[in-house]
């Protein structure tokens, strides 16, 4: 029976209209027509059923050899098991009533033994050639998803009164607010995948409730905030459990009592502040911003090699495309997407440090480190004309010395570079839009500008916000002054052209081989999920967009790559300050500085729209914002008074303090810190050095095929003759000089087989290097000769 709502869907493998599949390989043919196989667990998900049944008629086969028994298939929906169904090994139809959800997504999951038809390595579970979606009634029932969007109209207009809306505002954002019900009325299938769930019956009863209480709670606060001002130890005591609540955060403290305690203490030390720049005229900015630019500087170069303590694959085979650039002539990339997935910039600029400077670890990391230490100084050259100088040369030290940012600039990724050229060109941009800015040098900044921004598309993903980001800055810059917008749209429109021309190698790209230059980011959207059990856009967004908020000061990245795991991606002084210029921001949201707030907003787009979140490196854009902000706001606070110069100066301190300690004591001794780098190759190929360093051309090292061929010991070893380069254990040796190296966790097998190979003379080696010093062993090393033990004897 086919239902009016709902009416009945045939798809084919093949054909356009293809319901949301999780976890199936691509489409295959044989003799019988297109097909997929799934993997052993898949997800097929249904939406616009409104609580009735569905009956699914699926077209599946399962073959398997002959002596192996027939694949047994779990099938289970989202409130549990369904049946247990003998899939046979030639095409049936298998009929399924599925009970649907009023609220949340319906999907039928199902799960069998995982299957190989070698020489095919792939896992497989079931193939699937056709899928039937039939309505069991004829008018689904009303569900509670349709009922709360339903009522978002009248929670709007309500709010619009309550709040003082204009009347044509309040009656069109009421009307706005009737799409989402209109769509699941008339469209309930394309509705229902893209709006979000809703969380009933919490929704609509908690908006109800607040709008009804709102008179109420407005007044209460305002009665409350008329009495702290009337107490001047209020102030201090809010700033001190503010600041209190934030560190209390980082020892495990509850968040639901802890950030409402630091929100309330910043609430409480507002009538600190002042709202108006203050003059700079005391403050010797040069020399600070100097100060802050040697602490970037030396915080991102010194003991490189060693912090992060091993190499990671990344960073060696971004060190073996530049090595490839820097050696071979007719290699010119655009953009890399074998063993990068990314544009090549970066790559041509690590070339000439490695290809000059050899193949370390500290030599690849050289592009990153610089462009993050000359990254706070972009910062100020952006933030000054918008915040002022005090304000900015604040936020400057602030992420001088970020822990977040540390971890960033001192790997080999390009995610710093991009950052560096966006701060740049914004600076040049918001220059060359000043009104009373001479004709020629305004041509320069926006040309400039625009040269820059193109050029932070070729260095990562986050790149491809720089034309947008100098889009918002634009718009702050000429606000809503038409004879501006007059005056400058020609300039803008070169400009435009311009970085037009220096993307256009990259445009060329795209137009070939458009899946090569989205395959990365497609693969971690929140567009093609991977879950089994949701497939909501919005759904994933709005969890997002709660582990980004909490990313500041309860819990950040848990990649110790990318940070200290689980830490907050902020210490407590930027943490406490940023609600400072937030608020700030929010309050002069009509004036030209919150264009800082806008584009710490932007940049949280590349992580609220992929997995994985909190993601550091994807959400890196916002940090420069919010240090901007931190320092705006901690430069308002007691404006004009005696004590605000030691206590700005005493908050400096408690910052770099805390974020050197973070980065280098805590992190440095962290086990998911270092444990996340190729610790077994960077020592593995620090042996296979050593009969080139000390002059002992008779030795050979050999590793395993897999340890051989990695790309950190490839990379790494790079520099070596090939002769001299660690060799394939193959199990046998003819060389009266071996050194046999092992991973620490090798089998008692692999052993023996070793100690066979080598003869009654082989010994092993001890003590073997350790990463970090006195940490775990991390190899065993064998050995056949006079001048192979010599080789291992410390120096």
């Amino acid at each position: 029976m086919a239902g009016v709502d709902r009416p009945a869907q045939y798809w084919k493998v093949g054909e356009d209209n293809e319901p949301p599949l999780v976890r199936f390989h691509s489409n295959e043919q044989n003799e019988d027509g297109l097909f997929r196989w799934s993997y052993p667990q898949a997800t097929l998900f249904l939406y616009g059923y409104r609580g009735s049944p569905a009956l699914v008629e699926l077209r599946l086969t399962a073959p398997r050899p002959d002596g192996m028994h027939p694949a047994q298939v779990a099938f289970s929906y989202q409130d549990g098991q369904l049946a247990t169904i003998t899939v046979a090994g030639y095409w049936r139809r298998y009929q399924i009533l599925l009970p649907t959800s009023t609220t949340t997504e319906t999907f039928l999951s199902w799960q069998t033994d995982s299957y190989m038809a070698l020489p095919d390595v792939r896992e497989l579970g079931l193939a699937l050639s056709g899928v039937k979606l039939l309505a069991t009634v004829t008018r689904p029932p009303l569900s509670g998803q349709l009922i709360g969007w339903a009522v978002l109209p009248l929670l709007v207009w309500w709010a619009g009164i309550i709040w003082g809306w204009p009347g044509r505002w309040r009656d069109g954002a009421a009307i706005l607010a009737l799409v989402p019900a209109i769509g699941l009325a008339f469209v309930p299938v394309g509705a229902e995948y893209w709006l979000p769930t809703l969380p009933w019956p919490a929704w609509p009863l908690v908006p109800i409730g607040l709008l009804a209480g709102w008179p109420l709670i407005a007044t209460a606060v305002a009665r409350v905030a008329q009495w702290v001002a009337r107490q001047p130890q209020w102030p201090w005591l809010g700033l001190i459990s503010a600041f209190a609540g934030l560190l209390a955060l980082r020892f495990n403290a509850p968040a639901w009592l802890m950030l409402p305690i630091s929100i309330g203490g910043v609430w409480l030390a507002w009538s600190l502040l002042h709202h108006c720049e203050e003059s700079t005229s005391s403050w010797p900015i040069g020399w600070i911003l100097t100060g802050v630019t040697g602490v970037a500087f030396i915080t991102r170069l010194i003991a490189l090699d060693q912090m992060p303590p091993a190499l990671w694959r990344d960073e060696a085979r971004h060190g073996l495309l530049a090595l490839q650039i820097w050696t071979d002539p007719t290699f010119r990339p655009v953009y890399v997407v074998k063993n990068a997935d990314l544009p090549a910039l970066f790559f041509y600029l690590v070339a000439p440090f490695v290809g000059i400077l050899g193949p370390h670890a500290w030599s690849v990391r050289l592009v990153s480190a610089l462009a993050g230490a000359l990254t706070p100084l972009a910062l100020y050259w952006f933030a000054a004309p918008i915040v002022g100088r005090r304000a900015a040369v604040l936020g400057t030290a602030l992420l001088a010395w970020a822990s977040w940012s540390l971890s960033m600039s001192r790997w080999a990724f390009p995610a710093t570079l991009d950052h560096l050229l966006v701060l740049t060109a914004g600076g040049l941009l918001w220059r060359g839009l000043e009104p009373g800015q001479s004709h020629r040098r305004s041509w320069l900044y926006i040309g400039g500008a625009a040269l820059l921004g193109g050029l932070a598309v070729y260095t990562y993903h986050t790149g491809r916000l720089a034309p947008l980001a100098l889009l918002v800055v634009a718009l702050f810059r000429l606000g809503r002054d038409w004879k501006r917008w007059r005056l400058f749209w020609p300039r803008l429109l070169v400009a435009a052209l311009a970085g037009a021309v220096v993307l256009l190698p990259l445009v060329l790209y795209i137009v070939n081989d458009s899946a090569g230059f989205n395959h990365r980011v497609g693969f971690v959207s929140i567009f093609q999920a991977d879950d089994l059990t949701r497939h909501r856009p919005l759904d994933f967004l709005v969890e997002h967009l709660i582990r980004y908020g909490l990313m500041w000061h309860v819990q950040g990245d848990a990649n110790g790559r990318h940070h200290l795991p689980l830490a907050p991606m902020v210490d407590p002084v930027v943490g406490m300050f940023l609600f400072v210029g937030l608020g700030l921001a929010w309050q002069m949201r009509r004036q030209m500085v919150a264009v800082i707030a806008a584009l710490w907003l932007l940049y949280h787009l590349p992580g609220l729209l992929s997995f994985n979140a909190p993601h550091a490196m994807r959400a890196l854009g916002t940090l420069a914002p919010a240090c901007v902000l931190a320092g705006w706001g901690l430069s308002r606070l007691g404006s004009g008074r005696e004590w605000q110069q030691w206590f700005i100066s005493a908050m400096l301190v408690i910052s770099v303090v805390f974020n050197l300690w973070v980065y280098f004591g805590h992190m440095r001794t962290h086990p998911r810190v270092y444990g996340e780098f190729d610790r077994v190759e960077t020592v593995m190929a620090w042996i296979a050095h050593l009969p080139v360093k000390r002059n002992e051309p008779a030795v050979t090292v050999y590793l395993p095929r897999e340890w051989a061929l990695s790309d950190s010991v490839r990379f790494l070893t790079s520099d070596l003759p090939p002769a001299r380069r660690p060799q394939i254990w193959r199990g046998t040796s003819a060389a009266d000089n071996v050194l046999v190296v092992l991973p620490a966790f090798a089998n008692a097998e692999d052993v023996a087989v070793v100690l066979q190979a080598l003869g009654p003379t082989a010994v092993e080696v001890l003590p073997t290097p350790t990463i970090p010093t006195d940490g775990e062993p991390l190899v065993r090393v064998f050995r056949r000769g006079v001048a192979a033990l010599e080789l291992m004897k410390e120096p």
